[in-house]
């Protein structure tokens, strides 16, 4: 096995961590809790190239919104694997349930899943500002 360029912790993303992150899966998002304990949250999610932004769709009262509400610089993984490949977008997370900024999160799923996102009341996005990525057999 051998660790992709990405091990050394840069933005750069080649154009096969680039297709597998944005082919359909899935992927576990770790925040932490205010005690500093890890929440891992398996969860769909998009990714912005152009921006650097992945984003979660998902509602204001969950564990995860309630973790990244709580730091001052939260800090978040999230992480996806099929097999034996895997990549890890690390960077700050922020939480906002600005109609538009919801709104791009909604356009970006429906284009990597090909279908709607469930419509919950109190629909937030939670944006992560990638600044480390991590690969394996990508």
């Amino acid at each position: 096995m051998t660790i992709s360029p990405q091990r050394s912790g840069t933005t750069a993303v080649t154009p096969a961590v680039e297709a597998f992150l944005t082919a359909p899966g899935t992927a576990v998002l770790t925040t932490l809790r205010p005690d500093g304990t890890p929440h891992l949250a398996p969860v769909r999610f998009t990714w912005d190239r152009a921006t650097g932004l992945a984003r979660v769709l998902t509602v204001g009262t969950a564990r995860k919104v309630r973790n990244v509400l709580a730091a001052r610089s939260a800090r978040v993984a999230l992480c996806q694997v099929d097999g034996a490949r895997w990549v890890t977008l690390e960077g700050v997370a922020r939480v906002t349930g600005d109609p538009d900024r919801v709104a791009e999160g909604v356009r970006r799923y429906v284009e990597r899943y090909w279908s709607g996102p469930p419509n919950p009341p109190d629909r937030v996005v939670v944006e992560i500002e990638v600044d480390r990525v991590l690969s394996l057999n990508c």
